[in-house]
Protein backbone atom coordinates (compact mmCIF):
# COMPACT_ATOMS: atom_id res chain seq x y z
CA UNK A 1 0.00 0.00 0.00
CA UNK A 2 1.00 3.32 -0.70
CA UNK A 3 1.60 6.03 1.79
CA UNK A 4 -0.90 8.87 0.49
CA UNK A 5 0.20 11.78 0.41
CA UNK A 6 -1.72 15.24 0.67
CA UNK A 7 -3.91 15.90 -2.25
CA UNK A 8 -3.34 19.58 -2.06
CA UNK A 9 0.36 21.23 -0.81
CA UNK A 10 0.69 25.22 -1.12
CA UNK A 11 3.49 27.05 -1.14
CA UNK A 12 4.13 29.78 1.88
CA UNK A 13 5.94 32.59 0.64
CA UNK A 14 6.18 33.66 4.65
CA UNK A 15 7.90 30.21 5.69
CA UNK A 16 9.75 29.77 1.68
CA UNK A 17 12.16 27.23 2.72
CA UNK A 18 9.83 24.43 4.59
CA UNK A 19 7.00 24.74 2.51
CA UNK A 20 8.98 24.95 -0.73
CA UNK A 21 10.44 21.94 -0.10
CA UNK A 22 7.33 20.25 0.47
CA UNK A 23 5.83 21.55 -2.48
CA UNK A 24 8.69 20.35 -4.69
CA UNK A 25 8.85 17.07 -2.98
CA UNK A 26 5.15 16.34 -3.47
CA UNK A 27 5.03 17.20 -7.10
CA UNK A 28 8.25 14.70 -7.25
CA UNK A 29 6.22 12.05 -6.04
CA UNK A 30 3.63 13.01 -8.48
CA UNK A 31 5.70 12.63 -11.26
CA UNK A 32 7.58 9.33 -9.91
CA UNK A 33 11.06 10.95 -9.40
CA UNK A 34 10.98 11.00 -5.63
CA UNK A 35 11.62 8.76 -2.92
CA UNK A 36 8.32 6.96 -3.21
CA UNK A 37 7.36 5.68 0.38
CA UNK A 38 5.56 2.49 0.69
CA UNK A 39 3.93 0.92 3.67
CA UNK A 40 4.46 -2.88 3.87
CA UNK A 41 2.67 -3.68 7.10
CA UNK A 42 2.21 -2.35 10.56
CA UNK A 43 3.55 -2.73 13.75
CA UNK A 44 0.63 -1.85 16.55
CA UNK A 45 -0.92 1.33 15.14
CA UNK A 46 2.38 2.53 13.36
CA UNK A 47 3.09 1.77 9.86
CA UNK A 48 6.37 0.17 8.60
CA UNK A 49 7.53 1.98 5.31
CA UNK A 50 9.73 1.11 2.86
CA UNK A 51 11.42 3.23 0.09
CA UNK A 52 10.56 0.97 -3.08
CA UNK A 53 12.10 2.57 -6.13
CA UNK A 54 12.40 0.92 -9.55
CA UNK A 55 15.63 -0.20 -10.85
CA UNK A 56 17.69 1.87 -12.77
CA UNK A 57 15.92 5.03 -11.83
CA UNK A 58 17.65 6.72 -8.68
CA UNK A 59 15.80 9.11 -6.92
CA UNK A 60 15.57 12.72 -5.71
CA UNK A 61 14.42 14.75 -2.92
CA UNK A 62 14.15 18.65 -2.43
CA UNK A 63 15.39 20.47 0.00
CA UNK A 64 14.96 23.99 1.22
CA UNK A 65 17.62 26.60 0.53
CA UNK A 66 18.32 29.90 1.95
CA UNK A 67 16.94 32.74 0.51
CA UNK A 68 20.28 34.37 -0.10
CA UNK A 69 20.62 32.06 -2.67
CA UNK A 70 18.20 32.01 -4.69
CA UNK A 71 18.78 33.29 -8.10
CA UNK A 72 17.47 36.63 -8.97
CA UNK A 73 13.80 37.27 -9.31
CA UNK A 74 13.10 33.75 -8.70
CA UNK A 75 9.67 33.75 -6.19
CA UNK A 76 10.45 29.81 -5.00
CA UNK A 77 13.26 28.62 -5.28
CA UNK A 78 14.82 24.73 -3.60
CA UNK A 79 17.69 21.96 -3.97
CA UNK A 80 16.63 18.96 -5.82
CA UNK A 81 19.64 16.19 -4.86
CA UNK A 82 19.46 13.28 -7.30
CA UNK A 83 20.76 9.94 -6.04
CA UNK A 84 22.25 7.54 -8.53
CA UNK A 85 21.13 3.79 -8.37
CA UNK A 86 24.00 2.57 -6.96
CA UNK A 87 23.71 -1.12 -8.17
CA UNK A 88 24.34 0.23 -11.71
CA UNK A 89 27.58 -1.67 -12.95
CA UNK A 90 30.47 1.04 -13.50
CA UNK A 91 30.49 0.46 -17.25
CA UNK A 92 26.91 2.16 -17.02
CA UNK A 93 27.25 4.27 -14.29
CA UNK A 94 28.04 7.52 -17.15
CA UNK A 95 24.99 6.55 -18.83
CA UNK A 96 22.55 6.07 -16.25
CA UNK A 97 24.30 9.40 -14.64
CA UNK A 98 23.27 11.58 -17.97
CA UNK A 99 19.81 9.72 -18.87
CA UNK A 100 18.18 9.75 -15.60
CA UNK A 101 19.37 13.17 -14.28
CA UNK A 102 17.77 14.18 -18.21
CA UNK A 103 14.58 13.04 -16.97
CA UNK A 104 14.55 14.98 -14.01
CA UNK A 105 15.66 18.31 -15.43
CA UNK A 106 12.53 17.48 -17.93
CA UNK A 107 10.40 16.80 -15.23
CA UNK A 108 10.76 19.73 -13.07
CA UNK A 109 10.82 22.02 -16.74
CA UNK A 110 7.46 20.46 -17.12
CA UNK A 111 6.10 21.34 -14.15
CA UNK A 112 7.58 25.48 -14.50
CA UNK A 113 10.52 25.61 -13.05
CA UNK A 114 13.92 26.59 -13.85
CA UNK A 115 17.14 24.29 -13.73
CA UNK A 116 21.00 24.82 -13.24
CA UNK A 117 23.34 22.14 -12.26
CA UNK A 118 25.62 24.02 -9.76
CA UNK A 119 29.21 24.09 -8.54
CA UNK A 120 32.42 21.74 -9.76
CA UNK A 121 31.36 18.84 -12.09
CA UNK A 122 30.85 15.71 -10.20
CA UNK A 123 31.82 12.41 -11.44
CA UNK A 124 29.69 9.18 -11.64
CA UNK A 125 30.91 6.54 -9.82
CA UNK A 126 32.58 8.99 -6.93
CA UNK A 127 29.91 11.18 -5.95
CA UNK A 128 27.16 9.89 -4.11
CA UNK A 129 24.16 12.65 -5.50
CA UNK A 130 24.19 15.06 -8.44
CA UNK A 131 22.56 18.78 -6.73
CA UNK A 132 20.75 20.55 -8.87
CA UNK A 133 19.18 23.82 -8.24
CA UNK A 134 15.24 24.54 -9.58
CA UNK A 135 13.50 27.98 -9.39
CA UNK A 136 10.19 29.49 -10.36
CA UNK A 137 10.57 32.75 -12.06
CA UNK A 138 8.09 35.54 -13.36
CA UNK A 139 6.66 34.88 -16.81
CA UNK A 140 9.16 35.53 -19.36
CA UNK A 141 12.19 35.09 -17.49
CA UNK A 142 15.05 33.10 -17.85
CA UNK A 143 17.98 32.73 -15.50
CA UNK A 144 21.33 34.02 -15.62
CA UNK A 145 23.85 31.76 -17.44
CA UNK A 146 26.73 30.79 -15.40
CA UNK A 147 30.09 30.81 -16.50
CA UNK A 148 31.41 27.55 -17.89
CA UNK A 149 34.23 27.78 -16.24
CA UNK A 150 33.08 29.42 -12.63
CA UNK A 151 34.16 26.42 -10.82
CA UNK A 152 36.74 24.73 -12.87
CA UNK A 153 39.28 25.63 -9.77
CA UNK A 154 37.19 23.34 -7.33
CA UNK A 155 36.83 19.99 -6.38
CA UNK A 156 33.67 18.93 -4.93
CA UNK A 157 35.32 18.69 -1.76
CA UNK A 158 37.95 20.67 -1.10
CA UNK A 159 41.38 19.55 0.31
CA UNK A 160 43.90 21.37 1.56
CA UNK A 161 47.47 20.70 2.43
CA UNK A 162 50.55 22.55 3.52
CA UNK A 163 51.71 25.48 2.73
CA UNK A 164 47.48 25.98 1.73
CA UNK A 165 45.59 26.79 4.58
CA UNK A 166 41.46 26.69 4.59
CA UNK A 167 40.42 30.36 4.21
CA UNK A 168 37.95 29.46 7.37
CA UNK A 169 40.68 30.86 9.32
CA UNK A 170 40.79 34.37 7.97
CA UNK A 171 36.84 34.85 8.88
CA UNK A 172 37.31 33.21 11.85
CA UNK A 173 39.97 35.94 12.48
CA UNK A 174 38.18 39.01 11.23
CA UNK A 175 35.66 38.39 13.03
CA UNK A 176 37.89 37.67 16.28
CA UNK A 177 39.63 40.98 15.31
CA UNK A 178 35.84 43.17 15.65
CA UNK A 179 35.04 41.21 19.06
CA UNK A 180 31.74 39.83 17.32
CA UNK A 181 31.57 37.17 20.05
CA UNK A 182 27.97 36.32 18.97
CA UNK A 183 28.54 35.37 15.42
CA UNK A 184 29.28 31.84 14.23
CA UNK A 185 29.99 30.53 10.59
CA UNK A 186 29.68 27.33 8.71
CA UNK A 187 30.88 26.87 5.35
CA UNK A 188 28.78 26.37 2.49
CA UNK A 189 28.84 22.71 0.14
CA UNK A 190 31.17 23.86 -2.96
CA UNK A 191 27.68 23.91 -5.04
CA UNK A 192 26.38 27.03 -3.29
CA UNK A 193 29.72 29.05 -3.88
CA UNK A 194 29.46 31.70 -6.29
CA UNK A 195 31.38 31.77 -9.23
CA UNK A 196 35.14 31.74 -9.15
CA UNK A 197 35.03 31.96 -5.57
CA UNK A 198 38.02 30.49 -3.44
CA UNK A 199 35.65 30.09 -0.26
CA UNK A 200 31.68 30.67 1.30
CA UNK A 201 30.18 30.81 4.33
CA UNK A 202 26.79 31.61 6.48
CA UNK A 203 27.69 34.06 9.37
CA UNK A 204 24.93 33.37 11.67
CA UNK A 205 24.18 36.04 14.64
CA UNK A 206 23.21 33.92 18.10
CA UNK A 207 21.99 37.01 19.83
CA UNK A 208 19.21 34.91 21.49
CA UNK A 209 15.81 33.57 20.38
CA UNK A 210 13.79 36.27 21.81
CA UNK A 211 15.11 39.28 20.10
CA UNK A 212 13.01 41.62 18.47
CA UNK A 213 13.42 41.53 14.61
CA UNK A 214 14.96 44.71 14.37
CA UNK A 215 17.56 43.56 16.68
CA UNK A 216 18.39 40.87 14.23
CA UNK A 217 18.35 43.53 11.61
CA UNK A 218 20.77 45.48 13.44
CA UNK A 219 22.84 42.58 14.20
CA UNK A 220 23.21 41.37 10.95
CA UNK A 221 24.07 45.16 9.44
CA UNK A 222 27.14 45.64 11.78
CA UNK A 223 28.36 41.78 10.77
CA UNK A 224 27.96 42.94 7.04
CA UNK A 225 30.29 45.95 7.70
CA UNK A 226 32.99 44.29 9.36
CA UNK A 227 32.80 41.75 6.27
CA UNK A 228 32.82 44.46 3.58
CA UNK A 229 35.65 46.37 4.88
CA UNK A 230 37.56 42.91 4.74
CA UNK A 231 37.34 42.15 1.38
CA UNK A 232 34.39 39.84 1.24
CA UNK A 233 31.31 39.56 -1.47
CA UNK A 234 28.29 39.19 0.59
CA UNK A 235 24.81 37.93 -0.64
CA UNK A 236 21.78 38.95 1.55
CA UNK A 237 18.12 37.43 2.93
CA UNK A 238 15.51 38.65 0.58
CA UNK A 239 12.58 39.33 2.86
CA UNK A 240 12.43 40.98 6.49
CA UNK A 241 13.41 38.73 9.44
CA UNK A 242 10.67 37.25 10.18
CA UNK A 243 11.58 35.65 14.37
CA UNK A 244 8.59 33.64 14.53
CA UNK A 245 9.73 31.27 11.21
CA UNK A 246 13.39 32.12 10.84
CA UNK A 247 15.71 30.10 12.75
CA UNK A 248 18.19 33.25 12.91
CA UNK A 249 19.72 35.62 10.54
CA UNK A 250 22.10 35.49 8.58
CA UNK A 251 24.60 37.03 5.45
CA UNK A 252 26.09 34.65 3.16
CA UNK A 253 30.34 35.43 3.05
CA UNK A 254 32.26 34.68 0.20
CA UNK A 255 36.17 35.27 -1.05
CA UNK A 256 36.91 35.40 -5.01
CA UNK A 257 40.86 35.05 -4.41
CA UNK A 258 43.35 32.25 -3.54
CA UNK A 259 43.83 31.77 -0.02
CA UNK A 260 47.34 32.08 1.83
Amino acid sequence: MTIASPTTVVYNPADPIRSAAALVNHQLDQLRLGEHWVQTGTQGRSPIVSRQIPPGHGWCRAIGLHQALWPATSDLCVEVDWYPDHDIPPSEQDEHWQTRLAVVTAGLESLGYAVRTPGPRRTPGVDRYQPLIAARLPVGATLAPSPADGWDHLEVHPTYKWPERDPSWRLHKVLGDSHLESYVSRTLETHHWPPYSTGAWMVMWTGGRTASADEWHSAIARVRRVLRIAGYGLLDHRRPWNPAVDQRPYVIAYLREVPQ
